[in-house]
């Protein structure tokens, strides 16, 4: 097992690739999963054309890999849990492939309003939300039947950390509010955890959790997020 990169009374970040580290982890060993994963942006083949998310093929070939990290994340989580994972309107077809693949389609698809609207050049709308797909286990419920799928919570262009992909920690806390049913006594999961947003939703709403990141920078980052005190709610 990789010795943690960073680790405190809730929280131990890992620094590696989720499919690596995925494996070592116990079946049924975490609560829920939260992730902000890449949103294949780049995946071209070959060409110059206009799709940043590269030809159809390139999508497809893209989810093979996602499927894998799904069916090893989702392997971790209990069978009272659920898999939620950010995507856009490019990235939604790799995911509902993915997730079909891992044998755990997606149930059901968040929108995030962010009440700003963000760049965009001129053949497109300019976007002014972000989704958030659910992937549940056989045993998940959502008990508030009152919560719909669209959220707001104003955003801008600030990154905080320094992370180019960064959300709100109130972004990221949603998918825990929601799934209150979940595990208590188990870690929430991030395989993605980028600057630690997720780490840090978790940890400052008194709950364990475990992440994983390729990159030491934002390893770093998220260390450093993580070592403040936990913030009153």
């Amino acid at each position: 097992m990789t010795a943690p990169y960073y680790q405190d009374d809730h929280v131990t970040l890992y620094c590696g690739d989720s499919l690596e580290i995925l494996p070592t982890l116990e079946a049924s060993s975490c609560s829920m999963a939260v992730t902000d994963p890449p949103y294949v942006i780049g995946a071209m083949s070959a060409g110059n054309i206009g799709s940043k998310s590269g030809l159809w093929g390139d999508m497809m070939n893209s989810s093979f890999w996602f499927a894998e990290v799904y069916r090893q994340t989702l392997r971790t989580v209990h069978s009272t849990g659920a898999l939620w994972t950010f995507c856009n309107w490019r990235s939604l077809p790799v995911v509902m492939r993915a997730a079909v693949d891992a044998q755990h389609p997606v149930s059901s698809v968040a929108v995030w309003d962010k009440e700003w609207i963000g760049p965009g050049g001129p053949v497109g709308l300019r976007p002014r939300y972000e989704l958030l797909a659910l992937i549940a286990r056989p045993e998940f419920a959502i008990p508030d039947r009152s919560i719909a799928d669209i959220f707001q919570h104003k955003t801008g262009p600030d990154k905080p950390t320094g992370h180019p992909a960064e959300k709100p920690v109130e972004v990221h806390a949603w998918p825990i509010d929601c799934s209150a049913d979940c595990r208590i006594d188990l870690p929430i999961l991030d395989p993605f955890a980028g600057c630690g947003t997720t780490l840090r939703a978790a940890k400052d709403r008194g709950r364990q959790a475990i992440g994983i990141e390729i990159e030491e920078r934002f390893c770093e980052m998220a260390a450093k997020r993580l070592a403040q005190e936990v913030l009153a709610l």
